[in-house]
């Protein structure tokens, strides 16, 4: 573990991000490659709530009925990104990763979010009942300067704590995390469902959630490459369609998507209802976030460093064939 006091760490990261971004604009320089069309390829970053949308359109059949041959691929953000670049997959479902590349210049787009607030909770050791009480005190995240640093500071922000008065840890991951938590190596940590809820029935206390405070990110949902909106503007169209009755399921069969996360996380029945319950509020039935929410996650971004110049999010969302599908729904 680290913290983010460490230059050195951090002069290094920038290199590493800096040689990374070189090969990502090499990759969408070159031409894409024909697919084949009977199969449609969409990266996804994790087996995560965040994802659920996609993973259940794919595990319910909605991709079936709506005579998609779909295959999820996991892959973490910045491989997504470049692989989106490259034309290796036709689809990504991370969205922050595709945004903040396509401000750096790739030619990348959001056509549509699933889901708006990232699934993120501080926990705090029992001795700990207040968020303010965190103020001079250890609080774990995975990677300093990625999704989860950033939430930790504009939870804490809009809930009126200074976050600079934090001590960020480093730990590399969310399980990590867990466990500088049990052992007593941080005082606090932002946790990922159903962690947070682990985490509560041992008596540990959960301060604040993304939820709760208002944090609008765009964590998931459909990004594309730029030329792909020009050639290929129907498949587009029809993969929206799919996760538009993803979502309208989602919602109708409360009872079966706790069954599906109860199979696929392995969770007893009562803590995958619960997860269900967290991660309902979270979903975009939609598919829209509005412009001055994403906007607002781009200034952020730049305000925390994760991005290095300011960007407007109406560049960066073209939600034209989402506004179709959602014109021709309406019809029927």
């Amino acid at each position: 573990m680290q913290s983010d006091s460490s230059k050195l760490a951090r002069g290094r990261r920038r290199r590493v991000a800096a040689a990374g971004f070189l090969l990502l604009i090499q990759f969408a320089a070159a031409p894409l490659p024909a697919q084949d069309s009977r199969r449609i390829r969409i990266g996804y970053s994790a087996l995560s709530l965040s994802f659920l949308p996609q993973l259940w359109a794919r595990d319910a059949g909605v991709f079936q009925k709506h005579k998609l041959a779909v295959e999820l691929i996991q892959m973490a953000g910045p491989i997504q990104v470049a692989a989106l670049a490259a034309g290796e997959i036709d689809f990504g479902a991370a969205v922050s990763p595709a945004l903040f590349a396509a401000v750096r210049g790739l030619p990348l787009r959001g056509v549509m979010i699933t889901v708006k607030s990232p699934l993120f909770y501080i926990v705090s050791e029992p001795a700990v009942k207040r968020l303010e009480d965190l103020a001079g005190k250890k609080v774990a995240v995975d990677t300093i300067g990625a999704l989860q640093y950033i939430a930790a500071r504009t939870i804490l922000k809009k809930k009126g704590v200074d976050p600079d008065r934090i001590s960020y840890i480093q730990t590399g991951s969310v399980s990590n995390s867990v466990a500088a938590l049990n052992s007593g190596a941080v005082n606090g940590a932002l946790l990922s469902v159903p962690n947070n809820v682990i985490m509560t029935q041992k008596g540990f206390n959960q301060l604040a959630s993304a939820t709760e405070a208002g944090v609008h990110f765009p964590p998931s949902g459909l990004t594309v490459h730029a030329r792909k909106l020009q050639k290929e503007p129907a498949q587009i169209k029809k993969m929206i369609e799919a996760l538009l009755d993803a979502l309208a399921l989602i919602e109708s069969d409360s009872r079966g998507v706790a069954r599906y996360i109860e199979r696929q996380w392995k969770l007893d029945p009562r803590l995958a209802e619960e997860t269900r319950r967290l991660a309902h509020p979270t979903l975009v039935a939609t598919g829209k976030m509005s412009f001055e929410e994403i906007q607002d996650f781009l200034d952020g971004a730049y305000e925390n460093g994760q991005i290095q110049q300011k960007a407007s999010a109406k560049s960066l969302i073209d939600y034209g064939p989402l506004d179709e599908a959602l014109a021709s729904r309406r019809a029927k």
